[in-house]
């Protein structure tokens, strides 16, 4: 009887032992989220909660003035917000012109890379390489090389293809023309990591199949590559349709919506219009709020259309 008791306890220490070290491993993986989970609620849900209370109020960073105003700065926007409405015809442009080119030539450079060529890796880190680099930076790069004393017109100058610089971003076609070259260049390189990633998963059976039934290279790209990527490309355009929607930062440092506020984004003209640091005298805050909002309606209510009408692309295979 005394055997067996000490075994059972022998056993109880070792379940109450490997409970504590389950419980650490619980309470190590809570630390190892919490940081993250304390940045979303300090710096995400927070600002969200902020700018939805002062869109009701007429706030201009001075406490003594701040009032409130119910839904002024939203009937405001709607009547008498034509500059903002403008910016997002702009930023449907800019959206409609860039993805077209941004997506289809990831998608034709990853099917180069995927096959088995020489240095394909290294051109993979080489197109990724503009996506590690701030959009700020890239914008003050092509703003510099553009710029009417740049090394774009020196270099059309020296080879006299023209024969004084041209002002780049003194005609609103021109500016939206470089605007797309820096935009391009800065975001295709992740969607061409993407679309490797998704071609290296459709099975080689598929093309071998296809070789025995005599497809040719863009019977088989048509036929098995794009309809095997089409959920992998669903939320590629997802990804970059609301990347190009919210692009602002970029906007700000290359034209500043020169010439004349044309090449402003929403987000552009919120930033220049209503941050602090950016816009000129004392802006409402609240109506930048309220602009907010609606933008982020907006891109949302974008993004659910989207997947609503690509739905079927996830039903192909």
């Amino acid at each position: 009887m005394k055997t067996i008791n000490a075994e059972l306890k022998r056993q109880d220490k070792r379940l109450s032992l490997w409970q504590k070290i389950k419980n650490s491993d619980q309470a190590q993986c809570y630390m190892l989220i919490a940081l993250p989970l304390i940045g979303f609620f300090v710096f995400t849900i927070y600002p969200i909660i902020w700018s939805a209370i002062k869109a009701f109020y007429y706030y201009d960073l001075v406490p003594s003035n701040t009032r409130f105003v119910g839904l002024k700065n939203f009937v405001t926007l709607f009547t008498n917000g034509g500059d903002y409405w403008n910016a997002w015809l702009f930023t449907f442009k800019y959206m409609l012109i860039k993805l077209p080119i941004e997506i289809p030539l990831a998608l034709i450079l990853a099917v180069f890379l995927s096959k088995e060529l020489k240095l394909s890796g290294f051109f993979r880190n080489m197109y990724y390489l503009p996506c590690v680099i701030s959009l700020a930076i890239i914008g003050t790069i092509f703003a510099n090389l553009f710029d009417p004393f740049g090394i774009v017109n020196a270099w059309l100058l020296k080879f006299n293809i023209i024969s004084q610089p041209i002002d780049w971003f003194g005609n609103t076609d021109r500016a939206l023309a470089v605007l797309l070259l820096g935009g391009v260049w800065s975001s295709f390189g992740i969607n061409v990591v993407y679309f490797t990633a998704a071609l290296s998963n459709v099975p080689k059976d598929l093309y071998e199949a296809a070789d025995i039934d005599g497809a040719g290279v863009f019977t088989k790209f048509f036929r098995v590559t794009v309809p095997m990527i089409a959920s992998v490309f669903q939320t590629i355009l997802l990804l970059a349709i609301n990347g190009t929607l919210r692009v602002g930062e970029y906007i700000i440092v290359m034209t500043n919506g020169a010439p004349a506020g044309t090449t402003l984004t929403a987000e552009a003209y919120v930033m220049q219009s209503f941050l602090p640091g950016f816009s000129t005298g004392t802006p409402n805050l609240g109506y930048g709020c309220a602009l907010s909002i609606i933008s982020s309606i907006i891109c949302a209510g974008i993004g659910l259309i989207y997947m609503s009408v690509s739905k079927k692309m996830t039903e192909i295979y």
